[in-house]
């Protein structure tokens, strides 16, 4: 039955490429000899695969396929290997994170302390004196296998004593050296507990900083690294798209942040309108902080801005993450309740729901997401949103009933791999509050529609295949087995691509490799599905195709 299905998906999709007159003329790429996991409905495997126009020309059997080599063909032997859709993550902070991309030393799958390190000091030596070197989060010292102790200041000044170091270890902790503390006016000789800051400083027996910061220092610090010209924040802007490239990464929901403003996009914006931008970016819209009495402006502002460009690689396609900010919950604290919080998202929802817009909330605590339910109900009864694509992100506390509310409406789930670096931490001594890993095994058996993301840069990791085994495993970065709610690794490939194809409205083009479909493809060095299950993480890919186009190549 499965073989008929398969057979009947090819004989269909080359149907329809004749029609379109593809078949007229020969392959631009053909991949042959490998297994092809095409994550379409029946999750068919084929031998080969053929590109032309930067579109899937045709799947199938490796003799099938040849047949569309011409003289002008690029022809590539899989050897066997595995090749699967192009991963979309569905939570990032990428316009944030690329402007100081250049300094950022990225410690995803560094176990060892002594590499950390030596990655910290590289990165100082290659931008010179007197430039900052940073972690912009996305690691956890819980990630070392022979010392899981915070960063010292001693520590890094010895691997950079000529560069300001700051390592940031999600939103609240940051470890750094004697340069940063420099940087905002802190010598040895300085008198700390006079500073308004002094409490957000951890000291040493002879009142000297540790390194650790939180806090306002923290902000400080950060305060003190220069923003980059129009110029240098495309190139950073590549730099960071080149990194996901190789780690297997072609499309991403970009959830925007606060203090971003639309200026901010420019450097994407103009990428793409010179052609260079080759990573798919599907923005969200993040309203202004408004004032109390404000938020009508809403729909004036919805109603000036440009969704859905005409542009395969960026396109602004709703409203999120932060739509109010007095009700942007956390893990431990839901959403402010008063009825005038909750009448005023409730506005601001009806205004994108009027303007037939996505809306895409962060929302981890389950009573955030029940309040938010109410409204969006009610909202339902006047502009249907199960059209629109309104998804809760994070959901980490996410619960039966909630799903089973939110599924009625149509919306979907954004999940994010977070508790690979903060493990435990987001447990509570209270019983009712200790939550944090996304119920995935629920949410799958839910029939909700669900899709894998990061959450990075700064709260965690970048790297796809992290969060693939993170949801295959239920494990944290050090190994700690986290919970029991995972999926296959088959529900998790569909989570993180076609699933995440929807959220963007890009079903019909990406998220799996069927014929007529965008060519956005990984060949893998290992075979997903076969290898031993902490091998996951470590799958690379060897070649990753955005449209058509190889944009990496591994050495």
């Amino acid at each position: 039955m499965l073989l008929r299905r398969v057979l009947s998906s090819l004989v269909l999709g080359v149907a329809l490429l004749l029609g379109r007159g593809l078949l007229a003329a020969e392959a631009d790429i053909v991949l042959l000899d490998g297994r092809i996991l095409s994550v379409d409905p029946d999750f068919s495997i084929h031998q080969a695969l053929a590109v032309r126009d930067g579109r899937i020309l045709a799947v199938g059997k490796s003799d099938e396929v040849r047949k569309l080599v011409g003289t002008e063909t690029e022809v590539i032997d899989l050897a066997g290997r595995s090749v699967i859709p192009g991963l979309i993550d569905n939570h990032v902070h990428i316009v944030r994170g690329s402007r100081q991309w250049h300094r950022d030393v990225r410690l995803t799958g560094v176990h060892t302390r002594a590499e950390a390190r030596r990655l910290i000091a590289g990165r100082a030596q290659k931008l010179g004196p007197g430039e900052w070197v940073v972690v912009m989060g996305g690691f956890t010292p819980q990630q070392f296998d022979d010392d899981r102790s915070p960063f010292t200041r001693q520590e890094l000044d010895d691997v950079a004593p000529d560069n300001p170091v700051f390592v940031q270890l999600l939103f609240g902790t940051g470890f750094a050296n004697s340069g940063a503390f420099s940087e905002i006016g802190i010598e040895d000789d300085t008198d700390i507990a006079w500073l308004e800051i002094a409490n957000d400083i951890d000291l040493d027996d002879a009142e000297r900083p540790t390194g650790v910061v939180r806090g306002a220092a923290m902000r400080r610090m950060l305060a003190r690294i220069s923003e980059p010209e129009p110029e240098e924040a495309r190139q950073r802007a590549l730099g960071l798209i080149g990194d996901l490239h190789a780690m297997g990464v072609t499309s991403v929901i970009d959830a925007a942040g606060s203090g971003l403003t639309l200026d901010f996009y420019d450097a994407f914006e103009s990428l793409d309108r010179d052609g260079r931008l080759k990573l798919r970016i599907f923005s969200l819209y993040s309203p202004p902080a408004y004032e109390p009495g404000e938020e009508g402006q809403l729909a004036g502002e919805l109603e000036r801005l440009a969704f859905f460009q005409d542009s395969d690689f960026f396109q602004r396609v709703g409203v999120g993450e932060r739509l109010y900010n007095p009700i942007h919950d956390s893990m431990l604290q839901p959403a402010a309740s008063s009825p005038a919080h909750r009448n005023t998202f409730a506005g601001l929802a009806r205004q994108v729901a009027a303007k037939g817009l996505s809306l895409q909330q962060h929302a981890t605590h389950p009573a955030s997401m029940t309040q938010h339910l109410e409204a969006f109900e009610e909202i339902n009864a006047t502009y249907p949103i199960g059209d629109l694509r309104w998804a809760f992100h994070h959901a980490d506390g996410i619960d039966g009933q909630v799903i089973e509310r939110a599924k009625a409406l149509g919306m979907g789930i954004a999940s994010h791999s977070r508790r690979l670096i903060s493990g435990r931490s987001f447990n509570h001594p209270l019983a009712m509050l200790a939550f944090g890993n996304p119920p995935l095994r629920t949410l799958q058996d839910s029939g909700i529609t669900w899709g894998l993301g990061t959450d990075t840069m700064v709260v965690n990791q970048s790297n796809p295949f992290y969060t693939l085994w993170w949801a295959v495993s239920g494990r944290a970065m050090n190994g700690d087995k986290l919970t029991d709610e995972t999926v296959s690794r088959e529900e998790a490939l569909v989570a993180h691509t076609r699933s995440n194809a929807w959220m963007a409205f890009r079903e019909h083009d990406l998220g799996s490799l069927e014929p007529g479909k965008l060519a956005d493809l990984l060949v893998l060095d290992r075979d997903y599905l076969g290898v031993p299950e902490v091998e996951i993480r470590a799958i690379k890919p060897v070649i990753t195709m955005v449209g058509g186009e190889i944009v990496y190549w591994a050495p």
